[in-house]
C-alpha cells in the first residue's frame, strides 16, 4: 500500500504462522476455540491491509469488515494492528497447517476457512452438542438400562473419586451428566469399537458443508495471491505398504511403512487462477481426512474409502474428486501394488502425534518476497507435567499402556527443535556472508552501468547484458566456479531422477539415478571438464545448455534477489527518487511476482502436464521424459519474456537511479550466486528466514487466571476423553480455547514488531477477554458462574 506523497513509507512485514496441531481426543473442543481465534486474527489482518496507509490509521473495523458472520474480537485485533502500524504495517498469515487426530480435524476446518474466508460459527454447535458420547456411540453398541448391572457400584465409586479430586484441586468438577454418560459408555459393547465411524463421517461432512460455499473463482481468501496454503493431516495405515531401501549388502531391503500423510493445497495465483484441493468438490476428501486422522484405536473402527462412498450414495451425493484424491494421496500404495480400497487408516497420533517435521518441510518451500517473521506455532492441548511420583518400577499393565500408547504420543519434539536451531544458524551465516558479498558485487556491476542507461535499454540489450554477466562471472570466479557449476548440474540431475521415479516409474530411486547419469554421459553433460572456461565458450557446451533448459531454481533465486532489492528501495535513503516512484516499484513487483509464481509452480512440478512421459517404456524413454519436461518448462522463452518486461518498465520510469539499482541487482545476480549458492547446500536459503518457535497452551496464558491444563481444562479427565461426557466440560474447554489463543496471539504479534516494544498490550488482552466472554455468554449457559467470575477478573486487570 502507498503512503501519502511527501511521507516516508512505513515498512511492511509479514508474520507467517505455520501451525502444528497436536492430538488430544476430546480436547478437540478446546482446540476449536484456538483455531477460531486464529481465523479471526487473520481476517482482521486481511481487512486492515485492504486499506491504504492513509485510510487504515483512522478507520473503524465496522467500515473495513467484509465478512457477514459473527464479529467480536476481529475489531480488537484490527485496533492492535493499527497501533503497531505507526512503526510497521504487519500482515498476519497462516500458510502451513499440520495436524494429527483432534488437531487434524481442526486443521482441516481451519484450512478451508482460511482458503475462502468462510465461517466457523456453526461449528460451535457441532462441538458443544454433537461431540457427546450419546451422539458418537454406535446404535448397535449402546447399552440398555439392564446392560451390565453389576458395574453400577463402580460408578458410585468413580463419583466419589471425582468429588475427592475436585476438593483437592479446589475446582467444581462434580457433574451428574459425567457419571450418567460414563455409565452408559462403560456398559456398552465391549471388544468392538463403541463409537460409530459412520456417524463421525456424517458429522465431518456436515461440518464442512455448514461453512458455506466459496465464491466463484476463489477470490475471497485470507491469503494474498501467490502464497500457497498447505494442509497436512497425519494418519496411520494399519496394513502399511512395502518400500525398498538401498543398502550396501544386500543391495536393498523391503520394509512396510505405516505413516500416511494426506496433503492438500490451495493456491490463488497472481494471474487470478485458483488451484485448490479445499473447495466444495473436495468436501468428501476432506471429510475422509478428518475421519481418518481421529480414528482413535479401539474407540472408532478404522476409516476406509468405502465408508464415505456408502454415505454419499445414501445421500444421493457425488465425490467429483475421488479418482484424483486416491491417485495422489495413495500414490505410494499404488506404486507398490497395494489397493487403496483395502487401506484401513487409524488415528494419526499413533505414529505422528506432533507433525513438526512435516510443517518444517513446507515452510522451506514457501519463500518470502518481503521482510518476513516466520513462526512455527504448535498447539499443545495438554502439556506434559513434571513427574509427581518417584521412579518406581512400573507394573505389568502400566508398562504395556505406556509402551503401546502413552510414550509414543508424548515423544518430545526436541529433535525437531534442535534441527530448527541448526537451520537458523545456517540461515544467519548465509545472510551475513551474502549481505557482505552483495554490497561489493552490486557496486562493481553498478559502476559499469552508469554510462550504459541512456537511452533506456531494450529487451535485446538486456538479454545480451544478462548473458555477458554470466560469462564474466565465470571468468572472474576462476576455481570457485568449478564447484559452483558442478553442484548445480549434479543437484539438478538428482532432482530430475527423483521426478522420473515418482511420475509413474516402476524403477527404484537408485535405478533412476543410474539411468539419469547414463543419459547425462551420453549427452556430453558429464564429465564437465573445465567449467569456468567452458562457460565462457557459450551455449554450445552441453552442460550449459542443460542448465539453460532445466535449471528452474537459478531463475527463481534471481527473481527473488531482484524482489528483495525492490522492497529495499521503498525506504532506501540513498536512492532519493524511490519515495516518489512507489507506483513504479509496485508495477515492477507485480511483474516479478508473476514470474516467481510461475517458476515456483514449475518447481513443484504440479503445473506440468507430463502425462505420457513416465517410465512405462524401455530403451530411450528417459530421453523422451526429459524432452517433455523441457518443452513444458520453456525456460529460455521465459528468460526472454522477463527481459522484455524489464525493458518496458525501464522505458516507463523517469528515474535513472532507480533503473540502475534494479538492473544492477538483475545482472549482478550472476556474481552473487557463484559466491553464495554453494553455501546453501543446494537449498535456496537466500529466500528463507529464520524460524522462531512459539507454543499456544493454557499453561502459557496466565494473565486472566493462573493454572495449567490439569487445573483449568475438563477434557483432560478420563485419559483426555472427559469432554465427551459433559456439555459443561465442553463449554468450559471451548471458552478457554478462545481465551488462551487471544492472549498468546497478542504475545506473538507484539513480539513480531520489536520497534513497538514500548507499547503496553495488556489492555488489548483485557478487551479481548471481555469481548469473548460477552460474545459467548448466550451460548454457554452451563457455565454462567464461571463467565461471571472471569468477567470480574478481566475488568480488574
Amino acid at each position: 500500500m502507498q503512503a501519502p506523497d511527501g511521507e516516508e513509507a512505513v515498512p511492511e512485514r509479514e508474520l507467517r504462522l505455520a501451525l502444528v496441531c497436536y492430538g488430544g481426543v476430546s480436547l478437540a473442543v478446546y482446540m476449536h476455540g484456538i483455531t477460531r481465534e486464529i481465523l479471526k486474527l487473520t481476517r482482521a489482518s486481511r481487512d486492515y491491509h485492504a486499506l491504504s496507509e492513509r485510510e487504515a490509521g483512522p478507520a473503524e473495523y465496522a467500515d473495513a469488515c467484509t465478512h457477514e458472520a459473527e464479529v467480536d474480537t476481529e475489531a480488537i485485533y484490527f485496533q492492535l494492528l493499527q497501533r503497531l502500524g505507526g512503526r510497521v504495517r504487519l500482515r498476519v498469515l497462516v500458510d502451513v497447517i499440520a495436524g494429527a487426530s483432534a488437531g487434524g480435524i481442526n486443521g482441516v476446518m481451519l484450512a478451508r476457512a482460511l482458503a475462502f474466508d468462510l465461517s466457523l460459527d456453526d461449528h460451535r454447535k457441532l462441538w458443544l452438542e454433537l461431540a457427546d458420547v450419546g451422539e458418537l456411540l454406535d446404535p448397535d453398541a449402546r447399552a440398555s438400562k439392564l446392560s451390565k448391572l453389576y458395574m453400577r457400584p463402580l460408578f458410585w465409586v468413580a463419583g466419589w473419586l471425582q468429588r475427592r479430586r475436585a476438593k483437592r484441586l479446589g475446582i467444581p468438577t462434580e457433574d451428574p451428566e459425567v457419571l450418567r454418560n460414563l455409565s452408559m459408555f462403560m456398559r456398552s459393547r465391549w471388544f468392538e469399537p463403541p463409537f460409530s465411524g459412520r456417524r463421525m463421517s456424517e458429522m465431518m461432512l456436515d461440518a464442512l458443508k455448514a461453512m458455506g460455499r466459496e465464491q466463484p473463482g476463489g477470490h475471497d481468501s485470507l491469503l494474498p495471491p501467490g502464497l500457497p496454503l498447505e494442509l497436512f493431516v497425519t494418519t496411520t495405515d494399519f496394513w502399511g505398504h512395502p518400500q525398498t531401501i538401498p543398502l550396501h549388502d544386500p543391495p536393498e531391503v523391503r520394509e512396510r511403512e505405516h505413516r500416511h500423510i494426506l496433503h492438500f493445497h490451495h493456491w490463488f495465483t497472481q494471474s487470478g487462477e485458483c488451484s485448490s484441493q479445499l473447495d466444495t468438490d473436495q468436501l468428501p476428501s476432506l471429510a475422509f481426512a478428518a475421519r481418518a486422522t481421529s480414528s482413535f484405536p479401539g474407540a472408532f473402527p478404522p476409516a476406509r474409502l468405502a465408508e464415505i462412498d456408502e454415505l454419499l450414495t445414501e445421500r444421493g451425493e457425488r465425490w467429483p474428486g475421488r479418482e484424483a484424491f486416491v491417485a495422489e494421496q495413495f500414490r505410494a500404495s499404488l506404486r507398490s501394488g497395494e489397493d487403496p480400497e483395502d487401506a484401513a487408516l487409524i488415528d494419526g497420533s499413533v505414529l505422528m502425534n506432533k507433525p513438526v517435521s512435516v510443517a518444517l518441510g513446507a515452510v522451506q518451500r514457501h519463500v518470502a518476497h518481503r521482510q518476513t517473521d516466520r513462526r512455527l506455532v504448535y498447539l499443545e492441548p495438554n502439556p506434559e507435567v513434571e513427574r509427581e511420583i518417584a521412579h518406581e518400577i512400573p507394573g505389568f499393565f502400566k508398562t504395556l499402556k505406556g509402551a503401546l500408547s502413552d510414550i509414543p504420543r508424548h515423544q518430545p519434539i526436541r529433535d525437531d527443535l534442535e534441527w530448527i536451531a541448526r537451520f537458523n544458524e545456517r540461515v544467519r551465516l548465509h545472510r551475513q556472508v551474502a549481505d557482505g558479498v552483495r554490497a561489493q558485487v552490486l557496486a562493481a556491476m553498478g559502476s559499469t552501468l552508469d554510462t550504459e542507461l541512456t537511452p533506456p535499454p531494450n529487451a535485446t540489450l538486456i538479454g545480451q547484458w544478462r548473458r555477458a554477466a554470466n560469462t564474466l562471472a565465470a571468468a572472474d570466479a576462476g576455481y570457485a566456479y568449478e564447484g559452483y557449476a558442478r553442484l548445480k548440474v549434479l543437484g539438478l540431475l538428482d532432482e530430475l531422477a527423483l521426478l522420473f521415479q515418482q511420475r509413474g516409474s516402476e524403477v527404484s530411486r537408485t535405478d533412476a539415478l543410474t539411468r539419469m547419469q547414463a543419459w547425462a554421459q551420453a549427452q556430453g553433460i558429464r564429465p564437465m571438464g573445465g567449467a569456468a572456461s567452458a562457460a565462457q565458450a557459450g551455449e554450445d557446451v552441453p552442460w550449459v545448455a542443460f542448465l539453460r533448459h532445466y535449471d528452474i531454481r537459478h531463475r527463481l533465486r534471481r527473481v527473488l534477489l531482484v524482489i528483495r532489492r525492490t522492497n529495499e528501495l521503498y525506504t532506501d535513503a540513498d536512492v532519493a527518487p524511490a519515495r516518489r516512484h512507489r507506483d513504479d516499484l509496485d508495477r515492477l513487483k507485480g511483474c516479478l511476482y508473476v514470474h516467481a509464481e510461475t517458476l515456483r509452480a514449475h518447481l513443484d512440478w504440479r503445473s506440468l502436464d507430463l502425462d505420457g512421459a513416465g517410465a512405462h517404456q524401455q530403451g530411450d524413454h528417459i530421453n523422451a521424459f526429459l524432452v517433455r519436461i523441457r518443452e513444458r518448462l520453456n525456460l529460455v522463452d521465459q528468460d526472454a519474456a522477463l527481459d522484455g518486461e524489464l525493458a518496458e518498465w525501464c522505458d516507463s520510469v523517469n528515474a535513472p537511479a532507480l533503473v540502475r539499482e534494479v538492473l544492477t541487482a538483475y545482472f549482478g545476480f550472476a556474481y552473487y550466486d557463484v559466491l553464495t549458492y554453494p553455501m546453501a547446500q543446494t537449498r535456496d536459503m537466500d529466500a528463507l528466514e529464520e524460524i522462531k518457535v512459539d507454543r499456544i497452551a493454557v499453561d502459557d496464558a496466565n494473565t486472566l487466571r493462573e493454572g495449567g491444563a490439569r487445573q483449568i481444562l475438563k477434557g483432560v479427565e478420563f485419559g483426555n476423553f472427559g469432554a465427551f461426557f459433559s456439555r459443561r466440560f465442553r463449554e468450559n474447554d471451548y471458552l478457554w480455547g478462545r481465551l488462551t489463543a487471544a492472549e498468546r496471539l497478542v504475545d506473538i504479534v507484539g513480539s513480531s514488531v520489536p520497534e513497538a516494544e514500548d507499547l503496553d498490550l495488556r489492555d488489548c488482552k483485557k478487551q479481548l477477554f471481555l469481548a469473548i466472554l460477552a460474545a459467548e455468554r448466550p451460548h454457554l449457559t452451563g457455565i454462567e458462574d464461571l463467565i461471571n467470575e472471569l468477567e470480574a477478573e478481566a475488568r480488574a486487570l
